[in-house]
């Protein structure tokens, strides 16, 4: 399939590279020129187009009068809802499937013809709600073809990271938080998000960089 994903961010670059290893064609759509830099290097192909994905010559330059489906993966819920509405109107092949972060959101974009809409925050809650071991590194759901997992973690009393921004931590390198709850609500976190004890995160990892994510977010276990 020829897919086109709007939105260059982590959460964008690892969807390209899930896809492009399972043969599919992909073209990303990212407004910023650095963060489109970035995604190229990072999987050695020039898949990435600069522009703003809510103008429709952007979209149609990205070829998306051709694509199987087109998925809005930017971190504004407006822009991904416009996104989609563009193609719908403008392109009436590919199937569109929208990230919500609000999930006061998610009606809207269903009750407008949106064929797909994924809150993360409901996402998070129900993979949260699990009865899981929590004063460990839990692996929730492993990607296709073995090289990222998601897992689940609390930070509990005592861990090296309470009190510092998560900019401020040494994780692994393909590490990515993508959700965080704290006190029943649940966020997506970001450089300046300041860790506390109880809270409980959802992230994406390389299985061999547990141990470490480990050692900066839970501490040294007891012997």
């Amino acid at each position: 399939m020829f897919i086109v994903v709007v939105g260059g961010g982590k959460l964008g670059t690892y969807l390209a590279k899930t896809l492009l290893e399972e043969r599919h064609e992909v073209i990303v759509v990212e407004k910023d020129e650095r963060k489109a830099e970035r995604l190229c290097q990072a999987l050695e192909l020039e898949i990435a187009q600069v522009g703003d994905g809510c103008d429709p010559l952007v979209l149609e330059d990205a070829g998306v009068a051709r694509a199987d489906v087109v998925v809005a993966d930017t971190g504004d819920d407006e822009d991904n809802l416009v996104i989609c509405l563009v193609t719908k109107k403008k392109f009436p092949k590919p199937r569109t499937i929208a990230r919500v972060n609000n999930p006061k959101n998610k009606r809207i974009f269903e009750e407008l013809g949106i064929d797909s809409v994924i809150s993360s925050t409901e996402v998070v809650m129900k993979m949260i709600q699990q009865e899981v071991n929590v004063r460990e590194v839990a692996p929730l759901m492993a990607f296709k073809g073995g090289n990222l997992e998601l897992v689940r973690l609390s930070v509990p009393e005592g861990s090296p990271a309470n009190r510092k921004r998560l900019s401020d931590l040494k994780l692994p390198r393909h590490c990515v938080i993508v959700a965080l709850e704290r006190a029943g609500e649940v966020t997506v976190p970001g450089g300046d998000t300041t860790v506390e004890s109880g809270d409980v995160m959802l992230i994406i990892t390389e299985p061999g960089a547990t141990p470490e994510l480990k050692t900066q977010l839970v501490g040294a276990s007891p012997r």
